[in-house]
């Protein structure tokens, strides 16, 4: 998603405001701050930055251009001076825009992901969940109670992959408040498959208040990865550049109406294996009555050929349809050619299954499940399914392993027919 030649970068800060009349307003607690520093260490790369805020948040460098006469003033004179000087240089690759309403912040978002190539997006704007219709003029202070009623707003997260003019990486942010660690993971996983987000940050608004300041990322894969200060945007930043730049591949459907004929008897294994494997937790359902399960099942056909469970499939009752033909990866192009009755996607580790069938002659079955080997070797970086990095990363462990963890992800297990490589699985 991510080259050398294109380096730009959009933020969003602070929160929008609900107008109730000509005077007054909702508003949340957004201040930007945690944005702003998102925004300053992408500066300090080399990116080009287009920064939406609200009018009242802080912007890039806002936080330390600032003089306390409660301390002693020489210090800070220096370090304002050095900021100052930072600044100056970096300015000309931030694009400021502004935004009050909703509707302020939705039309700005647009236009920028319309008119200009945005690498990746932070979403990091508290938008408002509700809204009303405005009053004209100032209602009225002598009754004493004062009823609004407010309707649902759409998600607008949800239309940014439409609006942008390129393919774009997408980070999501999720604030809950006096939630406990799973709770927290839950609901932010969820909130990244509704909005299609590749990465979203969590964090609670209570461990802020505690001085406590820390994020987990959640993955699409639903791993999660915990960071803290110091140099916590930092952190981030990097993290999400490194999933950004992972080279991704093009998966090319057809429908094939023999696929019952051709494949029809490996429907059984597959059923009995992935139902198995779900049953006793192994491969889960993405969230709580949710059809759609993490795990992967590919045995190999012929040669170079594999069947692989289709993206998301119901593992509890898998059926001829949640089966997919990997017919063969064009390395050079990036392209993965399938076929299907349904026309479905193959699972996003047909690109890993692919070189391990190619490098291993005598491995048959790839069981991916979402639980880990403490025996088992660990890839170094979480990198995304799917991609060329995520491929190559685990099969330079497979040399010398038959199981081997994803980092923050689950193990691939390895064997020449199922009941192997399934008893790999139970016996970790």
């Amino acid at each position: 998603m991510l080259n050398s030649l294109t380096k730009t970068i959009l933020v969003t800060a602070g929160g929008t405001i609900v107008k109730i009349d000509d005077v007054r307003h909702i508003s949340n607690f957004s201040s930007g701050q945690f944005a702003s520093r998102i925004a300053e260490e992408a500066l300090k790369k080399g990116y080009i930055v287009f920064y939406l805020h609200a009018k009242k948040a802080k912007k890039p460098f806002d936080l330390d251009l600032v003089f306390n006469p409660n301390i002693p003033a020489k210090p800070q004179f220096n370090k304002i001076a050095n900021v100052a000087k930072t600044y100056s240089k970096l300015k000309k690759n931030l694009r400021l825009y502004n935004f009050e309403t909703v509707d302020d912040y939705s039309s700005s978002l647009k236009k920028i992901l319309e008119n200009n190539d945005i690498d990746i997006a932070f979403l990091m704007a508290a938008v408002s969940d509700y809204g009303l219709i405005k009053k004209g003029g100032k209602i009225s202070s002598s009754a004493d109670t004062f009823n609004l009623k407010l309707f649902k707003y759409p998600k607008i997260i949800k239309s940014v992959k439409s609006w942008s003019r390129k393919q774009l990486f997408q980070v999501g942010f999720k604030l809950l408040s006096g939630v406990n660690e799973n709770k927290l993971t839950e609901t932010a996983y969820k909130s990244g498959l509704d909005n299609q987000s590749n990465l979203t940050v969590a964090n609670d608004l209570k461990h802020l208040k505690d001085g406590k300041r820390n994020v987990v990322i959640i993955t699409p894969e639903k791993g999660r990865i915990s960071l803290c200060e110091p140099d916590l945007a930092k952190k981030v930043l990097e993290f999400v550049l490194k999933r950004a730049k992972a080279t991704y591949f093009r998966t090319l459907m057809s429908r094939d109406k023999s696929f019952v004929t051709k494949y029809g008897s490996y429907l059984k294994p597959f059923k009995s294996v992935c139902g198995q494997l779900y049953k006793d937790k192994l491969m889960p359902p993405f969230y709580s009555r949710s059809k759609s399960s993490h795990g992967s099942l590919a045995v190999r056909v012929s040669g170079n050929s594999f069947l692989i469970t289709a993206r998301g499939s119901n593992k509890k009752d898998l059926g001829i349809r949640d089966m997919v033909l990997v017919k063969k990866v064009d390395w050079e192009n990036k392209r993965i050619h399938t076929s299907s009755l349904g026309g479905y996607k193959p699972s996003l580790n047909a690109i890993l299954c692919s070189n391990i069938f190619s490098k291993f002659p005598k491995v048959n079955v790839i069981l991916h499940t979402h639980t880990f080997d403490k025996n088992a070797p660990t890839t170094k970086f979480e990198d995304t399914p799917g991609t060329l990095e995520y491929a190559e990363e685990a099969v330079k462990l497979l040399k010398t392993n038959l199981i081997v963890n994803l980092k923050n992800h689950g193990l691939i297990a390895v064997g020449e027919n199922i009941k192997i490589a399934t008893n790999y699985v139970y016996e970790k």
